[in-house]
């Protein structure tokens, strides 16, 4: 399929869990079953472009959610499936 990539999935994975609130990396890994090394890079990606926020909140404890920004990608990258089927 076209534009159908291991980021492109995990990008819309992470932000559609992000959507039912913050969540933590441990989740998402299993929610998305791509690679530690793929998630890392969308999710380091994702929150460098403000499309995600991510909390510090103690010693390996870290937490995520989504960004107003986030949401309007999300709906976008729907649209571009529903288009591209």
């Amino acid at each position: 399929m076209l534009f159908e990539t291991k980021e492109l999935h995990c990008t819309i994975e992470v932000l559609r869990l992000l959507t039912k609130g913050k969540t933590k990396y441990s989740l998402m890994f299993r929610k998305t079953k791509v690679s530690h090394t793929t998630l890392q890079r969308v999710l380091k990606e994702l929150n460098s472009k403000s499309f995600i926020r991510k909390y510090d909140i103690g010693h390996m404890n870290v937490d995520y959610e989504i960004a107003p920004k986030g949401k309007d990608l999300l709906e976008l990258l729907n649209k571009l499936k529903i288009l591209i089927k």
